[in-house]
């Protein structure tokens, strides 16, 4: 007999173990769960009083998270379930991102306008005649908002098991939430969740990119320090150039940073307004590099004053230039999404409604791509005109230097390095990102190079500016580091050859002869440019 009871107690013990372990489990999403320990619901017969009705929730549909209880209710229902975004006594507001407020007024049932019903459900007085409603508008990564008076697209379907049919695709009631909008004036909101759909592709641009993107920052940053400590560097293409690193280094921070920031927050906002200044930015002070070499080498006559004045008078015209487009263009974006004037049919950026960026194609093609390829376009065309002007003073000054010693004129590969040089500072990585969306029907695979390295571009910056031999040892020199032994040894290497600064210097005699007395400065600095070991 006690050895029946003990089998008893051993046996019950396991049972209950094993009926814990059931309830640590999430038996169903979270959004289609009601709180069971919140204190705030009646219990009556071992049974939780809901909407007014008796429900018995066995402890087979009940999990734990924590101290907290949560029952699947959707699984005993005789009824399907759907969402009502906010509680019982509350409703939507009236925006891009609403939120749950209290009503002051009893609120009907929820009713869609009957386009929106399938045909099971067109003769229904209101949802919870048909359906378990559960309170609540949790999305695990955000959500945002259908608007189908603005948008056909946003046109959704309610079907009689709680699917709707909307953005193209058969949602799950979880996928989705609805309410009164303000003083339930006779409007329904929607709200969509966003999922996480892991392919192989969203692995590659959730993962891969923004590892891509933490990789260039230090780059970035080094790059930065490194012309603003040596004062050698601080001229008028090494200021242009810190300030184009500086943009890159803002926007790619916010980058980095937004997807810890979840969509709808003001924040997103924020993260989304900074990104799209910086990145605007950093086109134009591309196109301020772009026209200065072109500008220089053009032949055209410079400012009035000395040397540094010039370049003092040329960095604010540049700045304001810069700085200036880029904040019309941002300021257009807040004015479109934050002035209620605004007629909602119009194309606004919305920042922070699906992401921390633009909400649909068409508004960053406006708002982005637009003033962006306008930028890339006039920086082609300028490097093609500036590479032109130098082929023909190479061809110019071929005749003059022949006999005295060829080989000054025949390095290719400092002309070569010169145009990629050129030719990668003016964005030809940001002309594919506006290809790829251009040809959408492409595979995204084709683009994961080009992307890769537009996100790398810390990378090969720092490679271009800073990698090079005269930087490391301007860069040792600040350090108070001694390098009397390395410049003897180069220049014991330069006397057995020829030195390059020389040879660009007398490349540019034609230039100095046809150029007024003011663009000397200007060409001596760009021979500089052009000198392959000696880059700045």
């Amino acid at each position: 007999m006690k050895l029946m009871i003990i089998i008893f107690i051993f046996s019950t013990i396991f049972y209950q173990k094993k009926l814990l372990a059931i309830h640590t489990e999430r038996l169903c999403p979270l959004s289609m769960s009601i709180p069971l320990s919140n204190g705030n619901l009646q219990y009556k017969n071992n049974n939780f009083i809901i909407d007014n009705q008796e429900l018995l929730i066995p402890y087979e549909y009940q999990w734990q998270d924590g101290n907290f209880t949560y029952g699947c209710i959707c699984n005993i229902s005789t009824t399907p379930c759907i969402r009502k975004c906010c509680k019982k006594n509350e409703l939507l507001t009236n925006s891009l991102r609403p939120k749950c407020i209290e009503s002051n007024e009893t609120l009907p049932d929820i009713m869609p306008n009957k386009n929106n019903l399938d045909d099971k459900l067109k003769n229904i007085i209101g949802i919870s005649n048909h359906f378990q409603i559960i309170y609540n508008k949790i999305c695990p990564i955000g959500q945002y908002r259908l608007e189908p008076e603005n948008f056909e697209e946003d046109n959704y379907i309610l079907y009689s098991n709680g699917s709707l049919f909307a953005t193209g695709e058969l949602l799950s009631q979880w996928h989705y939430c609805m309410d009164w909008q303000d003083n339930f004036n006779n409007t329904i909101v929607v709200l969509i969740c966003h999922t996480s759909d892991l392919n192989s592709e969203t692995i590659i641009q959730t993962t891969i990119y923004p590892i891509g993107v933490i990789i260039s920052i230090p780059f970035l940053i080094t790059t930065f320090i490194v012309y603003a400590i040596i004062s050698e560097l601080q001229n008028l293409y090494g200021k242009t150039l810190m300030c184009y690193v500086g943009c890159l280094i803002a926007a790619y921070i916010f980058l980095a940073s937004e997807r810890f920031v979840y969509n709808g927050h003001h924040l997103c906002e924020f993260i989304a307004f900074i990104i799209h200044f910086s990145f605007l930015s950093s086109f134009f002070w591309l196109n301020v590099m772009c026209f200065d070499i072109w500008w220089t080498f053009g032949g055209f006559r410079g400012l009035q004053g000395t040397a540094k004045q010039t370049e003092r008078k040329k960095f604010i015209i540049y700045s304001i230039y810069a700085w200036g487009c880029a904040s019309f263009f941002t300021g257009i974006c807040l004015i479109m999404d934050f002035v209620p004037q605004i007629p909602r049919h119009f194309i606004r950026p919305q920042f922070g409604v699906q992401s921390c960026w633009f909400m649909t194609d068409e508004a960053k093609a406006i708002y982005f791509y637009a003033p962006m390829g306008v930028t890339i376009i006039c920086n082609i065309i300028l490097f093609i005109s500036t590479a032109l002007k130098i082929i023909q003073h190479k061809k110019d000054t071929a005749h003059h230097l022949k006999g005295i010693d060829s080989r000054r004129h025949d390095d290719n590969k400092q002309w070569f390095n010169l145009y990629l040089k050129l030719f990668i500072v003016m964005g030809i990585n940001w002309s594919m990102e506006i290809i790829s969306w251009l040809c959408k029907d492409a595979p995204d695979y084709i683009w994961y190079v080009t992307d890769l390295a537009n996100t790398l571009q810390g990378v090969i910056i720092f490679i271009i500016f800073v990698w090079k031999d005269k930087i490391k040892r301007l860069l040792l020199k600040r350090l108070g580091i001694n390098v009397t032994t390395t410049t003897q040894s180069r220049n014991s290497t330069k006397s057995g050859g020829y030195n390059s600064s020389n040879s660009t210097s007398k490349i540019l005699i034609p230039l100095r002869e046809q150029n007024s007395l003011n663009l000397n400065n200007e060409q001596n600095r760009v021979a500089t440019v052009m000198d392959d070991d000696e880059c700045v």
